[in-house]
């Protein structure tokens, strides 16, 4: 008797969930709250910060490939994006490339959200330890051409400005190398 009952309730179920309708069996997980502006903008700009390190980088590794000028466009603007399409193009006139990685530790330092050209500025680590330049010239090709007078580890500063007529796309305006200031 007892399995025919037991039987009896898991037809009554399957049935109950084959007419179509779905009952959770759990209530629904809370949903997070919405983002605020200002970790919205945050995020924008650290993204292209992020972009503008991912391009520069497959840049410096590949600097004759193709004109970084477009891609670098998307994360970069002016005057910077002009410094940095010339300094790929001399390392690749050299002729060298890097070979490496970097390694970073980015940091908000400041918010300016209320101005007329909001802006981020961004502190970070950058640490070359394991980069270097390599020649590609036939007579000393792989040879390692690093300055040996250049800091390893050193403060790199960034400013990431919301720019209005561009969508409210957030580009990196301004960088600085702080050699003198080791992290």
């Amino acid at each position: 008797m007892y399995a025919k009952s037991l039987i009896f309730l898991l037809m009554a179920g399957l049935a109950s969930c084959s007419d179509g309708e779905h009952t959770p069996s759990a209530p629904p997980a809370a949903t997070a709250p919405a983002p605020s502006p200002e970790e919205l903008a945050v995020k924008s700009a650290l993204e292209a910060y992020e972009g503008y390190w991912r391009v520069s980088t497959a840049a410096e590794k590949e600097p004759r490939a193709k004109d970084w000028r477009p891609p670098l466009s998307e994360y970069v603007v002016d005057p910077l994006l002009t410094r940095q399409v010339a300094e790929i193009q001399n390392l690749a006139s050299v002729p060298a490339h890097m070979v490496g990685e970097y390694r970073r530790s980015p940091r908000v330092t400041s918010k300016s959200l209320q101005a007329q050209d909001p802006r981020i500025k961004i502190s970070d680590c950058l640490d070359r330890s394991s980069l270097h330049l390599v020649s590609d010239k036939p007579s000393e090709q792989g040879r390692v051409l690093d300055n040996p007078d250049q800091p390893r580890r050193y403060e790199f500063r960034a400013e990431v400005v919301r720019y209005a007529g561009l969508n409210d796309r957030w580009l990196v305006q301004v960088v600085e190398a702080a050699l003198d200031t080791p992290c």
